[in-house]
């Protein structure tokens, strides 16, 4: 089962958990971090690291799917120097961009779907779930 773990800032990876439970019902192998105002970024990587590894434990090697929220912004590099410094010892994927559509469709698909594959399926439903309501109803 592929493991998930949100980073994001402040309470958003939270949230975003929180509502897929609400949704969905409790998922399993899933994290959330946020960085928060005066947090020590070095720590956050630790702590994305060090999560990064547990959960591909537990994941039985099946990998982990990493979710950030803003391209550039400081948890996504907190996560790309975690995964720097981990190079190849770790099965890791990460997407930047989350939201809730893509959080519901990595949590759906974890026990059935190789890490790649979910990696695939989020990079599809994110962007998807993006629509202009009036085009959606045509008015």
């Amino acid at each position: 089962m592929v493991a998930l773990l949100l980073v994001t800032h402040g309470d958003l990876a939270n949230a975003l958990v929180g509502s897929a439970k609400l949704i969905m019902g409790e998922a399993p192998l899933v994290e959330s971090y946020g960085l928060y105002h005066g947090d020590d970024i070095d720590a956050l990587k630790d702590t994305v690291k060090d999560a990064i590894v547990r959960l591909e434990e537990q994941s039985g090697g099946d990998g982990v799917l990493v979710l950030t929220d803003l391209l550039g912004g400081s948890p996504y590099n907190a996560t790309a120097r975690s995964f720097y410094e981990l190079g190849s010892e770790v099965k890791a994927e990460c997407i930047t961009g989350v939201n809730l559509p893509m959080v519901l469709e990595a949590a759906s698909g974890t026990s059935y779907m190789t890490l790649e594959e979910l990696k695939n399926a989020c990079l599809t439903s994110g962007p998807d779930g993006i629509v202009n309501l009036k085009d959606k109803i045509q008015i």
